[in-house]
């Protein structure tokens, strides 16, 4: 019997879902969600990325030690917007392409990691 047939896939997707999502808001200054869209657009990368490991051979034979340290070192590049100094933005609903609202907002810099 191989140890992937021990394996309880759903408590694995938890905790690789918990492990990345706990990654992406703590990267956040809110700590949460802006709204429905990002919500469903993080997930959907968590998912893919699960997805991926689970089809390769990565896992098999693994301990849970093992397999969590593997979803601790699994990194997803979540994409993310960084104003540079000076910039002006127009607050756009990605999902419909409009604009919401004709005021241009003043975007604070923040330095960029690794520059």
């Amino acid at each position: 019997m191989s140890a992937e047939k021990n394996i309880d896939f759903a408590d694995e997707t938890r905790r690789f879902f918990s492990i990345q999502l706990s990654r992406y808001l703590g990267s956040r200054p809110s700590r949460s969600f802006s709204g429905l869209p990002e919500h469903d657009a993080v997930f959907g990368m968590i998912k893919d990325a699960w997805v991926e490991l689970r089809s390769s051979d990565a896992l098999n034979g693994l301990s849970r030690g093992g397999r969590e340290a593997i979803y601790v070192t699994t990194i997803i590049v979540f994409p993310s917007f960084v104003a540079e100094a000076g910039l002006r933005c127009i607050p756009v609903d990605f999902v419909s392409g409009r604009r919401l609202g004709e005021q241009i907002i003043a975007v604070p810099s923040r330095p960029i990691p690794g520059m």
